[in-house]
């Protein structure tokens, strides 16, 4: 795909529509060859991509070449909400419907499930819009909380945690939000996600561990905390640290299992000096009883 249409589609997140292919000068013959070669990959009826961008891409990658083939194929101003929103701001997914595409229309149209868009019917002041790539989204807070009221907890926790590490998302802004919402469907949910989320949880495992941990009844855990060895040094970060049972404990969730029986991360230091200061001042024993070996192998249970 080269001349006109490569540029519009690199104005429109790689994707780019068969009416714009016409317009470009490809002939419907031409674009039914392309497809069926796998050079062009349909992103859904009348949006295309080229292979190399499709399989290049993830999940969340392939999902937001969905969202931005819904937006260029809606007529009049598209706002993307909840999740959707959260996925053009580059938080990470996990947990939510990726066959779904999440929009408020401002043309006052019903709400409506069609073609996996989701269409909102709900008005969205001005000043609670921003534009990403060229892409109308909600405010970060708003879009946070539209998610944590539709998902799971664990899912909510781990959108909420994304979405308080953008710069931009301001906690008192959005407990102010919660509190106006507090009589809407699903608000109780959210306000609990948002309490229990926390900015520090780096990835979509570590705000997962914390779910699970608590689930499992272990004590609250310090995030990212700094070991360091008697004269002070900077020796390693642990992902999650339980205090009470001087416990480190790093997320690796693959396959359903968290593994807490992991020194942390080292950072200029041998891992026998991490896993000596962190359990440092516990007598024997009671590392027996309650350290990693005791979390090694958490099993979440299926849903």
């Amino acid at each position: 795909m080269d001349g006109e249409l490569a540029r519009v589609a690199s104005n429109q997140g790689n994707i780019f529509l068969r009416s714009q292919a016409l317009e470009s000068g490809y002939r419907s013959r031409e674009i039914e060859g392309l497809l069926r070669s796998g050079e062009w990959v349909r992103v859904r009826r009348g949006a295309y991509t080229t292979r190399e961008t499709w399989e290049s891409r993830g999940p969340t990658g392939r999902y937001l070449l969905r969202v931005h083939a819904v937006v260029a194929a809606l007529d009049g101003p598209v706002v993307c909400v909840g999740h959707t929103a959260l996925a053009i701001a580059q938080v990470p997914l996990w947990g939510v419907p990726f066959d779904e595409v999440h929009v408020r229309r401002t043309d006052q149209h019903a709400s409506r499930r069609e073609a996996g868009v989701v269409h909102h019917r709900y008005d969205i002041p001005d000043a609670d819009i921003l534009e990403i790539g060229g892409v109308l989204v909600q405010v970060p807070e708003l879009a946070a909380l539209e998610a944590a009221r539709m998902a799971s907890f664990e899912a909510g926790v781990v959108l909420m945690d994304g979405a308080r590490r953008l710069p931009a998302f301001d906690d008192e802004r959005c407990a102010e939000l919660l509190e106006r919402q507090r009589n809407w469907p699903g608000s109780v949910h959210a306000s609990r996600v948002f309490a229990f989320s926390d900015p520090r949880a780096a990835t979509v495992g570590e705000s997962r561990s914390r779910v699970l941990l608590a689930r499992i009844g272990i004590p609250q855990p310090d995030l990212q905390k700094e070991i360091r060895d008697s004269s002070g040094r900077l020796i390693g970060i642990t992902d999650l640290y339980v205090v009470q049972i001087r416990t480190a404990v790093e997320s690796e969730i693959r396959a359903g299992t968290v593994r807490a029986d992991r020194p942390p991360r080292r950072r200029g230091s041998r891992r026998r000096g991490v896993e000596r200061e962190a359990s440092r001042g516990s007598d024997p024993g009671r590392r027996q009883r309650d350290g990693p070996h005791r979390l090694a192998r958490a099993r979440r249970p299926r849903s």
